[in-house]
């Protein structure tokens, strides 16, 4: 079972922070998930859509300038991905909004061209819509329907969706799921996984890979 930084090695460091992702390449890690925002033209890796909670302002990161993404250390997909892409991981992109998805189609494109993506990429999101859209735009990546639900026909939303993994919270993981999605050659990634016990349960269910804050914990048998 594969262990991936949760918004980088977040336990130790800020989330979605270079200093997070920087850190994580140093832990025993198979990958290294963060979300984007695309917002004004911009691909923002942050998780929320305000710096409430992480920076303790009420600003809204649609208000943010070049400067104070510098001065808030909120770095650029683009960025994020110079750092971590040549190395050998898996590299798990949340999207989380888009203010014109056209232009972020633009944008994956020319990263992909630019190798910061590939096949070995995976895009995810709870809006299953959005990634029918860069499929259909020929963005060659793997692809993650995240859900937080246990659905009654278990995987087949994967097979609907054309999506390589299963991406499902832990609380609603269930072996019957599992097997399933496995029969019909997804994997299974369970997110936020943060304490042994949990992981070894997951690890002896046959799932694929978890999400984790604290990647060097998290290192099941």
């Amino acid at each position: 079972m594969k262990i991936i930084a949760h918004r980088g090695a977040s336990q130790y460091a800020p989330e979605n922070s270079l200093a997070a992702f920087q850190l994580a390449l140093t832990h025993p890690i198979a990958g290294i998930e963060f979300d984007v925002h695309y917002i004004n033209g911009r691909a923002l890796v942050i998780h929320d859509q305000t710096l409430t909670r992480t920076h303790q302002l009420n600003i809204p990161i649609s208000a943010l300038t070049a400067e104070q993404l510098m001065t808030y250390e909120i770095p650029t997909l683009e960025q994020v991905l110079t750092v971590v892409s040549s190395h050998n991981l898996s590299i798990n992109i949340e999207v989380k909004s888009v203010d014109d998805n056209t232009l972020f189609i633009r944008h994956l494109l020319d990263l992909q061209q630019r190798r910061l993506i590939h096949s070995d990429t995976v895009l995810s999101s709870f809006n299953h819509c959005l990634l029918d859209t860069y499929q259909k735009a020929g963005i060659n990546t793997q692809y993650g329907g995240l859900i937080a639900h246990l659905p009654k026909d278990l995987a087949q939303y994967a097979v609907l969706g054309r999506f390589d993994i299963v991406a499902t919270a832990q609380d609603m993981v269930s072996p019957e799921l599992i097997a399933d999605a496995h029969r019909l050659g997804k994997q299974v990634w369970v997110y936020t996984v943060n304490d042994f016990a949990t992981a070894q349960r997951l690890a002896q269910w046959q799932v694929d890979a978890i999400f984790s804050n604290d990647t060097l914990m998290m290192q099941p048998s």
